[in-house]
């Protein structure tokens, strides 16, 4: 006969974190807004012409994201407002834009590259008042545009007209 061996395992006291009536009062909004935004996106999905809008939105950004031109992106940003506006007032959730490239314009970005020569990225994003990230998308267009070229690595990067 053999004896099995039996390890006890002694549970571990767990620490509760009390929570103050301010702290479960924001817990219980957060978790109804949640709510909220399955029940629009179901009803998004369950109506063909609000996935048809919600589409046609996300498709604008996608345009306005790769546009160059400044008229069109307005015009797109004018007819995604108007979208927007319909998903709205039939309680659903307008999807969130792209904010890739957003607040920078390409142009004004190369006639600053083109004034000062040899600054990097974070210069730049100052003096045009704009975040480093946001300088990416469009500076990426005018290096493959051969506007820009490039000199240095990673933050040493330096950027001069073509």
């Amino acid at each position: 006969m053999s004896r099995l061996k039996t390890k006890t395992i002694t549970p571990v006291p767990r620490k509760y974190i009390r929570r103050s009536d301010d702290q479960l009062i924001a817990d219980l909004k957060s978790e109804i807004e949640r709510i909220r935004v399955r029940a629009a996106t179901k009803a998004v999905r369950k109506d063909p012409a609000l996935r048809h809008i919600s589409r046609a939105i996300k498709a604008i950004d996608a345009a306005t994201a790769e546009s160059g031109d400044s008229a069109v992106r307005t015009a797109l940003q004018e007819a995604r407002t108007t979208l927007g506006a319909c998903l709205e007032l039939n309680g659903a959730i307008v999807p969130k834009g792209r904010q890739i490239g957003s607040g920078v314009d390409p142009e004004a970005l190369y006639d600053y590259v083109r004034g000062n020569p040899g600054r990097r990225s974070e210069e730049i994003a100052a003096a045009l008042g704009a975040e480093s990230k946001s300088l990416r998308t469009p500076m990426k267009r005018l290096i493959a545009d051969r506007k820009v070229r490039t000199a240095g690595a990673r933050r040493g990067m330096q950027y001069f007209p073509a």
